[in-house]
């Protein structure tokens, strides 16, 4: 974001150099931007941000001061320029293949981005990427795994909601509070979302009804995805306004666009029970340790509990906003004026709707959408039922987003997918393990199911270890073209990141294989590759002798000799600890060195759950 006054990045470095510092490193995305010799201080070097971790070790053992200049603009800034024409914006797309993601998060830890998020599918947490809120940074490709695949000359297709231009009916005008004493308002969210659009279109409308107001943007960091909590404030006049900050207990309104954000401290602490009511958006975006904990669930019961609690039940009302604008009008930004619309209909605010539409209209930015998105939402608080119904017409669920339905519907499906896998002998191996354990369970822990289970999706997971010929056949598959064409108007054209372990280079500084990208001819060489499965349990299978490949078949084999060792033994006492230790292949995930990584500590856990089992005596005198 711009700096006030003439400073740059060169300017810095003469600075820190006439302090004294004499090694001097900038680290930026483009470090192209600078050329040799641009008015940097003298010995100054100029590095890519991939390098960034050697820089900081060469710096290190530097005698004296150093300083690192890290220079890359804003992501929220970076979507503002691009938007206004002002940056360049890529002509290029990241879609994860959900078939072939292994759910290890890896991207997560490369990028740190969150507009990788989390995807529940029949097969367990897969990654998708978020279109409208990724910038393009492009670092998650970087994660060790073959499911990125990135689309090039081609635009998004414009989503379609199921409201297209359908006006909502007329609706009753709300009973508004008054001014004897100022109102706040507190919008919560996070950066890059329009929550401070949404404080700037409400002081607006006050503005135009003819109240005093004052708007107050707490962006700390400003970086994408940081908490941003905008302090609106009404009165009858200027003069009836001492402070431009909703104080503790102040808010009369909590309209809360993130559900974390609007149960932080900072945001219950302006509530006052029984007084402030919110209005709170249900969607579980993923906060910064999700990139970090591929397994970290959701607090959603917690947050809601946290500002239920804080403003009393009576005065808290939730719904998923997101989900709904986007299933209404194909936008997710919608959302946050949908949640105004809301909250006018309830008699929140003490604005006029004719004020709030005519904000939108001055704002000049997507007013036609951002208009029926508030009378939607105005809809919503009167008859919700109606207008979820309007939204459950929305476009077909998402490829991962259908699961089976009961034991028997799982075991079917997975014996489909290890027929297509391999073939049929394959997959009566995996029947023969699950109907084993079935019976066993119903006669030694009747009306239990949960081990059966356990072993029919994690015995499915071992046997369908994603080798040479299950990647190739994966990213080939029809379904998933199909998904990228739906995704994106025609023209464009894919290329794939892969890391074969034959031809990836090695990073001489972590040691980790670097993937290369390779065009759409690599397709037809993946549906030649794909083709020869037949030859994955044959001895002259060009891929099976590298060390993943024995581990994988090794892990089989023990899971096979495990499962029977449990069934041996199983009763109603030991079930449960059964049914953990047979679930332990969740954990083992990704490719490669982050594969091993994830089996090692996978196996660990193992041990001590077969330790416990085998020995319920000692752990019991453990628990006690």
């Amino acid at each position: 974001q711009p700096v006030d006054g003439p400073l740059s990045v060169p300017r810095i470095t003469h600075q820190l150099y006439g302090e004294g510092i004499r090694r001097i490193a900038v680290v930026a995305d483009e470090p192209g931007k600078y050329p040799l010799g641009d008015g940097f201080a003298a010995g100054v070097t100029v590095h890519h941000r991939d390098e960034l971790d050697r820089v900081q070790r060469e710096l290190r053992q530097y005698p004296g001061v150093t300083a690192l200049i890290y220079d890359q603009v804003c992501a929220t800034e970076r979507r503002r320029r691009r938007k206004r024409g002002t940056m360049a914006d890529p002509a290029q797309r990241v879609v994860i293949n959900q078939a072939v993601c292994e759910g290890c998060g890896d991207c997560g830890i490369q990028s740190n981005c969150l507009s990788v998020i989390p995807l529940e599918t029949e097969f367990g947490r897969k990654r998708a990427i978020d279109q409208s809120s990724c910038n393009k940074d492009f670092t998650c490709i970087k994660g060790f795994c073959p499911s990125f695949v990135t689309v090039h000359d081609a635009e998004l297709r414009r989503p379609q909601g199921v409201a297209g231009e359908a006006e909502v009916p007329a609706l009753p005008e709300p009973e508004r509070p008054g001014l004897d004493y100022p109102y706040g308002v507190l919008v919560t969210g996070v950066g890059g979302t329009g929550v401070v659009t949404i404080g700037t279109l409400l002081g607006m409308a006050g503005h135009i009804d003819g109240f005093g107001v004052t708007v107050l943007d707490m962006t700390g960091l400003a970086q994408k995805y940081g908490a941003v909590i905008s302090h609106v404030r009404f009165a009858t006049s200027p003069e009836d306004i001492h402070a431009v900050r909703v104080a503790a207990g102040g808010a009369r309104l909590l309209l809360g666009c993130d559900m974390v954000v609007a149960a932080s401290f900072d945001a219950l602490a302006k509530v006052t029970r029984g007084v402030t009511h919110a209005v709170v958006n249900t969607h579980e975006s993923p906060t910064g340790n999700f990139a970090r904990d591929a397994d970290l669930t959701f607090p959603g019961q917690d947050l809601r509990d946290a500002v239920s609690g804080a403003t009393g039940p009576d005065h808290a009302d939730f719904l998923d906003a997101t989900g709904l604008a986007t299933a209404l009008f194909g936008d997710s930004i919608a959302s946050n004026m949908f949640m105004v619309g809301y909250a006018y209909q309830k008699g929140l605010p003490p604005l006029s709707g004719a004020a709030i539409e005519r904000a939108i209209e001055l704002n000049g930015v997507a007013v036609a959408m951002n208009q029926r998105a508030f009378r939607w939402g105005r809809h919503a608080a009167h008859d919700r039922a109606a207008v979820e119904s309007a939204a459950a017409g929305a476009a077909p669920q998402a490829a991962g987003e259908s699961f089976t339905a009961g034991l028997d519907e799982l075991i079917t499906h997975r014996t489909g997918s290890l027929t297509a896998y391999q073939n049929a002998a394959y997959a009566a191996r995996y029947n023969a393990l699950v109907e084993r354990v079935r019976a066993t369970e119903a006669a030694q822990a009747k009306g239990l199911t949960g081990l059966t289970e356990a072993v029919a999706r994690y015995y499915y997971k071992l046997l369908a270890y994603k080798d040479e010929f299950e990647i190739a056949r994966q990213l080939t598959e029809p379904a998933f073209e199909d998904r990228i064409g739906a995704k994106f108007e025609d023209g464009y054209k894919i290329r794939y990141h892969l890391g074969p372990p034959l031809l990836a280079a090695t990073d001489p500084e972590t040691g980790r294989p670097i993937k290369a990208p390779y065009g759409a001819w690599m397709g037809h060489v993946m549906r030649l590759v794909a083709a020869f499965k037949w030859l994955r349990p044959l001895p002259f299978n060009p891929f099976g002798f590298s060390h993943e490949r024995r581990t994988e078949r090794r892990l089989i084999k023990e899971y096979e000799k495990t499962i029977g060792e449990l069934i041996d033994r199983l009763d109603h006492d030991n079930h449960g600890l059964a049914v953990k230790i047979a679930s332990v292949p969740e954990h083992i995930r990704g490719f490669g060195f982050v594969k091993q990584r994830h089996m090692i500590n996978a196996k660990h856990d193992e041990a001590e759950l077969l330790k416990s089992f085998h020995n319920p005596g000692d752990a019991a005198s453990a628990a006690e």
